[in-house]
């Protein structure tokens, strides 16, 4: 180690001269409270509400917190914690236009943040609690102004996103520009929001694959991979090809038929509807949403999370549940599907008709429990190259979990036998670098190779 004073001139880490933040790597921040919070002040002082809701509004808006956008490592984001104070009034009219019912209140948002904004909590008042309007505003009316103030901060959020698409756009073309700088402009002069991801078509396969074979071969066939080039093109071709011969794409999962052939015999008979990791794809959801409109069907819980649902599903589903499908229901568990990040959004607007309606997007398994524990994962097995590693628990093994679960030997291995070259969706508990708990899902396609066994690792 060199005496103090004798160090290598290029190992000394000082500013550079001319000040500049290159390739935005150091974290710099910029304040946009006040921006923000008359954003998100002005959004719900101008709320409508839905019917019968229509006389009632906000009459004042409070917004205390601090908002800032903020740069590290080239990524630029924003950083929020706001508490929101409302005062609303207004009545409820009969078909004449004749005041049926008055009231008035608060509501009180103590923590809209990034951790809570999925599940905000509303502290509402009323001195007529209990009263018709009071009770719809406490019920659709809070819906309502949740809805509200997501949607304003996902909007701060997509104007970051567009401040710092224009400053990577900016430094393509030679510019020096500052991320941090470029995204709290981009608040400031309210850019555009990018509209959500429509969504897909909900067809089988096979109709798939009949329209594919329809369509003329020109550059309109191609409409799937636009923006792709011709080899991953082929490669999603193929992929689709593949999906397209296996008659577990079309054929409901074993787990799936049972329960909706109890449902459709009896439908109060079944309250909580368990198809967790099931292999439960977007062509078997109208069965399932065709059972749920039944008259009397009891469903109170829904748990779809970990299978293979997309986009397109998940707008199926939210769909059908808007239009009054399983009135009882309670909660719907959609975490670990195959969706893309902004599907949350196609089950925002649940919250506005049916707002005792709790949507669950945790990546994680209900009452998960441990069935198996990983030893040795060999390599260059199916299991390796599926990522299972040493020192994994093993929650979901299919559509095997503990509560069915007797042993390795009676309940993994039919499975694993039964499946041979077909794929085996799973989930495993893992801790990472940092000791913080994560549920992962894999998928495994047991095949011979050349070690023993058809997974290459020791399950215990």
């Amino acid at each position: 180690m060199a005496k103090l004073g004798e160090g290598d001139a290029r190992w000394i880490v000082k500013e550079r001269e001319d000040g500049a933040n290159v390739n935005s790597w150091h974290w710099t921040t910029k304040d946009v409270s006040k921006h923000t919070k008359s954003t998100v002040a002005a959004a719900l002082e101008g709320l409508a509400f839905p019917a019968p809701l229509d006389q009632c509004r906000i009459t004042s808006a409070e917004v205390d917190g601090e908002c800032s956008v903020n740069n590290r490592k080239g990524r630029t984001f924003l950083i929020y914690e706001f508490e929101v104070k409302l005062k609303w009034e207004g009545g409820l009219l009969d078909g004449d236009g004749l005041n049926l019912d008055s009231a008035k209140g608060t509501m009180k948002l103590g923590d809209v943040s990034a951790e809570s904004l999925d599940d905000l909590d509303v502290e509402f008042t009323s001195k007529s609690r209990g009263s018709p309007c009071s009770e719809a505003m406490r019920k659709q009316g809070v819906a309502a102004v949740k809805a509200a103030v997501v949607a304003c901060i996902k909007g701060l959020q997509e104007e970051v996103a567009a401040g710092a698409a224009a400053d990577a756009a900016a430094k393509a073309g030679g510019a020096k520009v500052d991320a941090t700088a470029a995204a709290a402009e981009a608040i400031a002069k309210g850019a555009p929001v990018r509209p959500l991801p429509q969504p897909l078509k909900v067809e089988s396969a096979a109709a798939a694959a009949a329209a594919a074979a329809r369509a003329p071969a020109t550059g309109a066939a191609k409409r799937f991979d636009v923006d792709s080039d011709d080899d991953d093109a082929d490669a999603k071709a193929k992929a689709r090809s593949k999906r397209s011969d296996d008659d577990d794409d079309e054929a409901p999962p074993p787990e799936l038929a049972r329960a909706l052939k109890r449902l459709t015999d009896a439908p109060d008979s079944l309250t909580a509807v368990r198809l967790s990791n099931c292999g439960v794809r977007d062509v078997h959801l109208p069965a399932l949403i065709d059972v749920l409109r039944k008259m009397g069907c009891g469903v109170q819980t829904l748990d779809l999370a970990f299978n293979r649902l997309t986009d397109a599903g998940i707008h199926l589903l939210a769909k059908a549940l808007a239009a009054g499908a399983a009135m009882e229901l309670a909660e719907v568990r959609l975490g670990g599907n195959r969706t893309s990040p902004s599907a949350p959004a196609l089950t925002q607007g649940l919250r506005q008709v049916r707002n005792e309606l709790s949507v669950v997007w945790r990546n994680e398994l209900n009452d998960a429990k441990s069935i198996a524990s990983v030893g040795t994962v060999y390599p260059n097995s199916p299991a390796a190259r599926a990522g299972l590693r040493t020192g994994d628990s093993l929650v979901a093994f299919g559509a095997v979990q503990h509560a069915t679960f007797e042993s390795v030997t009676a309940s993994v291995v039919p499975v694993v036998k039964a499946r041979v070259g077909k794929e085996i969706d799973c989930v495993v508990v893992r801790l990472d670098e940092a000791s913080k708990v994560h549920q992962i899902a894999l998928t495994l396609v047991p095949q011979k190779w050349e070690g023993s066994g058809l997974l290459g690792c020791i399950l215990k």
